[in-house]
């Protein structure tokens, strides 16, 4: 499939790992980010953020990206869904999906603000499974217009951009959850807080991962369905 004429229009599909919604960690991010991903709800923000610095980041809700937004036609949603729970049913009965390490990190010049974690082995298989399965339904990549100005341009990304459609990913992965962006205040005293706010939760692990979408004319993401490992 190629790139369509303009690729910022059309039905986005991803695959992330959303953290439980009873949980403390989905609380959390959920009111940093001030949207709710599965009850498609805004929530307030704390006081200490402005809603012009979760401009970015807030409509995608609090999730760890395994598979990149990308484009695709409403009529593949159910093909999709189907190939990925296909993905993850080839996982052995012992797979754990799991993150650990988790530390603060701040990237794009203190403006994008993550917590960002080290993968398992069965995260990371699962994740350049699912791209490699998935890249076919694709019809347009969030990455073409960058790539097309000079970016994503070493040999490697070219690669990857020409056969996934990505140029991030496989073993290069930084899986992380995106607190802030585009963050605009004093980064000493946020790292503070988000350090603070952070530390109970440095590892987790993943029973099921989500089929998100954000439909043409929506500006926000939701979780389509959520599926694990023989379910």
């Amino acid at each position: 499939m190629s790139d369509g004429p303009d690729p910022r229009h059309g039905t986005r599909f991803a695959v992330y790992a959303v953290p439980p919604a009873g949980g403390e960690y989905y609380r959390l991010g959920t009111r940093l980010l001030g949207y709710d991903l599965r009850a498609r709800q805004h929530v307030a923000l704390p006081d200490f953020l402005r809603p012009e610095w979760q401009r970015d980041a807030g409509p995608y809700g609090l999730h760890l990206t395994v598979v990149e937004g990308f484009y695709t036609g409403p009529e593949h949603l159910g093909a999709i869904e189907a190939e990925a729970r296909a993905c993850l049913n080839c996982l052995s009965p012992g797979a754990v999906m799991s993150l650990h390490g988790g530390c603060i990190a701040e990237w794009d010049g203190g403006e994008t603000w993550v917590h960002l974690f080290t993968p398992s082995l069965a995260l990371s298989v699962i994740q350049t499974l699912l791209l490699a399965r998935l890249s076919p339904f694709v019809t347009a990549s969030p990455f073409s217009a960058a790539a097309a100005q000079g970016r994503w341009n070493t040999p490697h990304e070219r690669a990857r951009l020409q056969l996934l459609r990505t140029p991030r990913g496989l073993d290069s992965y930084q899986p992380h959850f995106t607190l802030i962006q585009p963050y605009g205040g004093d980064p000493a005293g946020l790292r503070q807080r988000l350090e603070a706010l952070t530390r109970p939760h440095h590892q987790m692990h993943f029973a099921a991962l989500a089929l998100c979408v954000k439909p043409e004319g929506e500006s926000h993401w939701h979780v389509r369905s959520e599926f694990g490992p023989h379910t």
